[in-house]
């Protein structure tokens, strides 16, 4: 009679697990795939200077020309790379950001930020529409 119960209780549960992560293991590897770098078009960043002084603005536009894109989600960071390491210190998120074909963003509006010495690596990454492909740009700088 123990018996029985075990198999009427305890097998859909531990088969029930191992489906349930071999389903998940599945989502999660597809997921890491299904973003891409979209390497047809260009992103360019404009008006970033190789050097600064303590205390003044670091301001930045973005061009785009890629006729793959019409709007987008556009991401600026500066990472603190003088320890050796990438650590963000200031990000700016601008959505639903729609030039065309080609344009300057963020529209509208101007990522500006003051960074204190050190050197750093600001990144641009502008998202589709649909969040599944982006592209990415990168350029280093200091602040003395």
């Amino acid at each position: 009679m123990a018996s029985k119960g075990i198999a009427i209780f305890i097998i859909p549960i531990v088969f029930s697990f191992v489906y349930g992560g071999a389903v998940l293991g599945m989502a999660l590897s597809g997921q890491r795939d299904a973003v891409q770098t979209h390497s047809g078009g260009s992103i360019d960043i404009l008006d970033l200077q190789t050097q600064y002084t303590s205390g003044e603005k670091t301001s930045v536009q973005i061009t785009i020309d890629d006729s793959t894109y019409d709007c987008g989600d556009l991401y600026i960071t500066i990472y603190d790379i003088s320890g050796g390491q990438k650590k963000a210190v200031k990000q700016g998120a601008f959505f639903d950001q729609c030039y065309g074909e080609s344009g300057t963003l963020p529209i509208n509006d101007k990522f500006s930020e003051t960074i204190d010495a050190g050197q750093y690596l600001l990144e641009a990454q502008l998202f589709d529409k649909n969040g599944d492909k982006f592209l990415s740009t990168s350029q280093r700088f200091s602040v003395q």
